[in-house]
């Protein structure tokens, strides 16, 4: 197992937040939302989505409670990798660039969850296109699959 999979060896996932991001209308920037649609079935009460509410607005309340001792960012990202390759990572270095819809502040949400005491994890897929009103890509669309066989 790599050290950023041991993240979910003897823990239990549900005192796991999962932030979900992304933008359907913009391609390859949905790969946080589709594994949020198929995480919250597992997970209902562990998954927070953009689509569903500002995430931004309460991120830091939930980070703060005692409920969840670890933080798992789902986002597309570019990092120079061929298209659905996955990068699970709690090193968030300058070359991981977020691309949502809006600018995710990985740096920041990082250090306030290691101010708080709890584990970080990002899991990124590198996005093949991120033009508006285009469905996303069979890479993607396989990486969603993949993120979900390790998170079951």
């Amino acid at each position: 197992m790599s050290p950023s999979l041991s993240f979910f060896k003897n823990r239990d996932i549900s005192r796991i937040a999962f932030f979900c991001f992304g933008n359907r209308d913009r391609t390859d920037d949905s790969f946080g939302l589709l594994v949020a649609d198929e995480l919250v079935k597992i997970y209902p009460t562990s998954v927070f989505s953009e689509e569903v509410e500002d995430i931004s607005t309460f991120l830091i309340d939930i980070v703060d409670t005692e409920r969840y001792d670890g933080i798992v960012i789902i986002d597309a990202v570019d990092y120079g990798a061929q298209p659905g390759t996955l990068l699970i990572t709690s090193d968030i270095s300058s070359y991981i660039k977020s691309i949502s819809s809006h600018a995710i502040p990985l740096q920041e949400i990082f250090e306030f969850v290691s101010l708080k005491n709890k584990d970080f994890l990002l899991i990124g897929s590198q996005a093949k296109s991120v033009e508006f009103m285009k469905t996303p890509s069979e890479e993607i669309l396989k990486a969603v699959d993949n993120v979900l066989d390790l998170l079951k």
